[in-house]
């Protein structure tokens, strides 16, 4: 066992802005989980917690498997997002370039943090942002 009852092997470092050590030990941002929703050819990948490079081979699991279905709009809805960093978001835009013709791509349900850097990164010009799938749904498909 390594420092704060974690395996050396698995043992990340994550820095928490304004949050205080306590033993020595920082806080481990909440990892992402991953929900699908299906709906015929409609997807809606939710979000929850953290989106950082631990988690992009999942996302891109994800996205490959989705380049090879018939998928009219994929949704991603970042509403329990608490952060996403620039490799995670290179990957969803990569997807939204390559599946252009054939799938309407949209962020919803993003907070005022992670626009923040959504706009820094420049990615408006790549990804249309929604407040809610509803808003998303009717905007696209209509």
């Amino acid at each position: 066992m390594g420092v704060c009852g974690t395996s050396t092997a698995t043992k990340k470092a994550r820095v928490q802005l304004g949050g205080e050590l306590r033993s020595g030990c920082m806080k481990r941002a909440a990892q992402l989980r991953i929900s699908e929703k299906i709906e015929g050819q409609d997807r809606i990948l939710s979000f929850q917690g953290s989106a950082d490079i631990l988690s992009m081979p999942a996302v891109q699991d994800l996205l490959t498997r989705y380049s090879r279905e018939e998928i009219r709009l994929l949704l991603f809805d970042l509403s329990e997002t608490e952060f996403i960093n620039s490799p995670v978001w290179a990957v969803i835009t990569l997807y939204a370039r390559k599946r252009r013709a054939q799938t309407r791509v949209a962020i919803v349900g993003m907070s005022e943090r992670i626009k923040g850097s959504f706009e820094m990164m420049g990615l408006q010009k790549e990804l249309l942002v929604f407040t809610d799938v509803e808003t998303a749904r009717r905007e696209l498909l209509d």
